[in-house]
């Protein structure tokens, strides 16, 4: 299951059903997006899990590309989490390469939203 609310949920379940699509493991477990006003942490988002359930806070001031590209790097990690791969720095390695090629892929694939 998938919860988000405000101006970018659309492009959100967007991105979360074509990374479903790829990642089966990502429906089998409960996501929320939460944007939210990360400046003062200096990072677009990051991902937190209890039990299953994943939050994923999200800048509320990206941008279409930067929004994109961190909720796969994002959903890349709750794949990762799901397949049991805890290494931190295999982790950012894969997540920063997939959130490059899949995020050109869903770019290329998709209209952008009307609300950015």
């Amino acid at each position: 299951m998938f919860v988000m609310t405000g101006k970018n949920s659309v492009l959100a379940n967007q991105v979360i059903e074509f990374m479903s699509n790829i990642y089966p493991n990502l429906t089998e477990v409960d996501i929320e997006v939460i944007p939210t006003d990360l400046t003062e942490d200096n990072v677009f988002g990051w991902c937190l899990e209890n039990n299953n359930q994943f939050e994923i806070e999200i800048h509320d001031k990206l941008g279409y590309f930067d929004f994109v590209t961190t909720l796969i790097h994002e959903l890349v990690h709750v794949d990762q989490n799901v397949r049991g791969l805890f290494d931190d720095q295999k982790r950012e390695n894969e997540a920063y390469i997939l959130e490059k090629k899949l995020g050109k892929k869903f770019m290329l694939e998709n209209e952008p939203c009307k609300v950015f």
